[in-house]
């Protein structure tokens, strides 16, 4: 029985100490070869894990490496925006989605992916307005 009861604190503080030692890849590691699909892929598994700090790394990278497509930029600038407004840090995806709008405006959405617009402005809707100001 006492095996039992000090098992169960200690498999927790385990898990809590793995948990909290997640890895953030360096960049200049992730191999150029990588696709968007790749880098987006591996973007949405580091959110399923809830690795935001990973995340961003991915979808910047497709910024930094993709930059010149419009599609893959506004799909990845979106992912980073989405997860700001997860944390709550209200003021930079205010900032981020508005940016998003604004190239659908004032390109028309050529070229763009239609989804990104709806989930932009959803997204931007749900920010307190008094966090903005």
């Amino acid at each position: 029985m006492k095996r039992t009861l000090l098992s169960v604190p200690l498999a927790a503080a385990l898990a809590l100490a793995v948990s909290g030692c997640q890895s953030v890849p360096d960049p200049a590691s992730i191999p150029a070869e990588k696709t968007v699909a790749e880098l987006s892929q591996d973007g949405q598994s580091a959110l399923d894990d809830s690795n935001y700090r990973a995340a961003e790394v991915y979808y910047q990278l497709i910024i930094d490496r993709f930059g010149d497509d419009i599609s893959a930029k506004t799909a990845a600038e979106f992912e980073i925006a989405h997860m700001r407004l997860k944390k709550k840090a209200w003021a930079d995806a205010a900032t981020r989605l508005d940016a998003i709008i604004e190239r659908y405006d004032s390109t028309g959405g050529a070229g763009l992916p239609p989804e990104y617009l709806v989930l932009a402005k959803n997204d931007r809707a749900r920010i307190p307005s008094k966090a903005t100001k």
